[in-house]
Parts: C-alpha cells; structure tokens; sequence
C-alpha cells in the first residue's frame, strides 16, 4: 500500500505542479495580452493625438487664409468701386473705411505664433498694412473730395483709384505668397485664382 500512497502521491505532486506552471503560463499570457492591448490603446491615442493636432494646424491655416482672402477681397472691392462712375458720387456719404480698420482689427488679433512658420507668418504680417493703406487713401479721397470743386473731383477719383489699383496688385501677389507659404491651394477657391484687373 505505501508504494502505492507513493505513486499517488507522486501522480497529484505532478499534476499539482502542471497546474502551477500552468496557472503562470496562462497568467504571463494573459499579462502580455493585456499589455499588448495596452500598448495598441495607447498607440490608438497617440495617432489620434496626432490627427487632432494635424486637423487643428489645418483650421489655423485655413483661418489665416480666410482673413487674407477677406483683406484681399475688400481691397479689391474697394477697387472696383473707385472705378465706378455712379459710385463717386456716394464716397462723402458712404465710408468704406470703417470695414477695411474692422478687418485690420481681426487680422491683428489674430495669433500669429499659430502658424509656426516664419515665412508664413511673415506674409500674414503684411496684409494689415495693406488694408490701413487701403483706409487711409480712401480715408483721403473723402476729405479731399468734400474740400474739392466739382471739376476737381474727377482727378482725385483717379489719383487715388491708380494708387488703389497697385495696392489690389500687391495684395493679390501677397495673397498667393501666402497661400504657397502655408502649403493650401489658393487657385482652386473659386475667384480668387486671377489677378485684379
């Protein structure tokens, strides 16, 4: 009977230890499961991470551009209305300069160091001066057209649509500096792709 109790013995001393090495197979397989599942978790967050901070640099450029175009588009509007006969006839009644130091007040509160490029924010740097330019010639056509004669009135309309007219050059050449500088596409926005006339 003892060799007996013995081979018993034996037999559950070996499945006792199967278990054990079992039981710590199965606990470092579950251990490295759960840190494979941890590591592509955070993997997960991190590419996520990655994405918002590439959508959130997209939206600052995008935002960037969006007030150039808005600065362009004024300037070139303002442009066009100098050129327009019927429209002198309004310049003493209707500012159109409150709009231009609107836009300049926006793109000077814009955070600069969002762009992070210094050739970006370098062309983003210069549409603020065109516009207070833009606000100042047209600011000085009004004051100059109401101390005028009426005879006097048809060169200082087209002194100060010449000076517009560069001005609308140079912003649209700013424009596309910018544009390229941010690496967006400024020629597929519809309208924008051609210079001012």
């Amino acid at each position: 009977m003892p060799y007996r109790e013995s081979a018993w013995s034996q037999a559950a001393a070996w499945v006792e230890a199967l278990g054990a090495i079992a039981a710590v197979i199965g606990s470092g397989w579950v251990a490295a499961r759960e840190s494979r599942a941890a590591r592509r978790r955070e993997e997960r967050a991190e590419g996520a991470i990655i994405v918002k901070d590439a959508r959130t640099e997209l939206a600052t450029r995008t935002a960037a551009l969006n007030l150039a175009i808005l600065a362009a588009t004024q300037i070139h509007d303002l442009h066009v209305l100098l050129i327009d006969k019927t429209w002198r006839g309004r310049v003493t009644r209707v500012s159109a300069s409150h709009a231009l130091f609107a836009t300049e007040r926006m793109l000077t509160a814009f955070p600069i160091q969002s762009l992070t490029e210094a050739a970006a924010m370098v062309h983003f740097c210069r549409f603020p001066a065109y516009l207070a330019n833009a606000a100042e010639v047209y600011a000085n056509l009004e004051a100059a057209v109401r101390a005028a004669q009426e005879a006097d009135r048809a060169a200082m309309f087209d002194a100060s649509n010449e000076h517009m007219g560069r001005l609308d050059l140079a912003t649209h050449r700013q424009l596309e500096a910018f544009a390229a500088a941010l690496g967006l596409d400024l020629a597929r926005l519809s309208g924008l792709a051609q210079a001012p006339a």
